[in-house]
């Protein structure tokens, strides 16, 4: 007689072989359909599809079925799946996150470099200097020049540290004899107390994308969800602003629209983001 143990094997080759099994059987059925479109003709239906694809919109995965089901209506629900994960793997579209997928674009884009200041900079060399292990990001306002119409003359530079080691940065930075610089100030403290290349500490927001290579540079997700999130740094530009921002950083640079979704979703502005990303007003 066998034991339990001994049955185990069995159950999980017998469990593996079903999953395989109907893995097998919508593979076969994509493959046949693929086979009696003649080739020419499921690539036809792709590109027609595509075509109707709006590049701004970020859709999802029914809205794209729908699509497909409006050229073709005579196929099976695997199919339009199936049709999916192939322009997903083929790269036609792109995979934001869990249920939602983009047009992908042809054009080559550079990666975001920040351009810091000679303050910012400076801040950037200092800080680990005494806390090498606090995790920080630094933000100053005269980044956003780059997109906006109306520039930022005076800059403000954002210290976003660890909650349980910002107020450590902030007295640190007092210590230092570093001038103007403030801790969590509410909107009514920086409009009484803000003075040029001001510096200001808060608490980071966990989730937040991070460069790997240069930890305290920002990153352009992060920075275009801060814009709409932070009051302290929507308050140094016009929110009327925010669309040709998105769509300058958009057309410009990479984006890991992944990464900035779940930040986005992380500070409750989910919606806000997807209503930039695909152009509404």
């Amino acid at each position: 007689m066998l034991t339990e143990n001994q049955y185990l094997p069995m159950r999980v080759d017998r469990h593996f072989e079903e999953c395989y099994t109907e893995y097998r059987q919508k593979h076969v059925e994509f493959a046949d359909m693929r086979d009696c479109h003649k080739g020419d003709d499921i690539m036809h239906w792709y590109e027609e599809v595509l075509d109707r694809i709006d590049e701004k919109k970020i859709y999802c995965h029914k809205e794209l079925m729908d699509e497909l089901r409006m050229l073709k209506t005579d196929l099976s629900e695997s199919t339009y799946h199936w049709a999916i994960t192939g322009l997903v793997r083929d790269g036609a579209l792109t995979r934001l996150g869990y249920d939602s997928y983009s047009l992908s674009s042809d054009i080559p884009k550079d990666e975001y470099v920040p351009l810091y200041s000679d303050t910012a900079e400076g801040l950037i060399r200092l800080i680990p200097e005494k806390y090498p292990y606090v995790q920080f990001t630094v933000f100053e306002t005269v980044l956003l020049n780059e997109f906006l119409n109306h520039l930022i003359a005076q800059n403000t530079v954002f210290i976003q540290a660890e909650k349980e080691s910002s107020i450590d940065v902030f007295r640190f930075l007092q210590e230092q004899g570093i001038q103007n610089v403030m801790y969590k100030p509410s909107k009514n403290d920086l409009n009484l107390y803000w003075s040029r290349d001001c510096v200001i500490v808060t608490d980071s927001i966990s989730e937040a994308p991070i460069r790997a290579d240069k930890p305290h540079d920002i990153m352009l997700e992060k920075m275009l969800v801060d814009m709409s999130a932070d009051k302290l740094i929507a308050a140094t530009f016009s929110q009327a602003e925010l669309p040709d921002i998105f769509e300058q950083a958009q057309s410009r640079y990479l984006l890991d629209k992944v990464r900035m979704l779940r930040y986005a979703r992380r500070r409750n502005r989910q919606d806000v983001l997807l209503k930039y990303l695909e152009g509404s007003k």
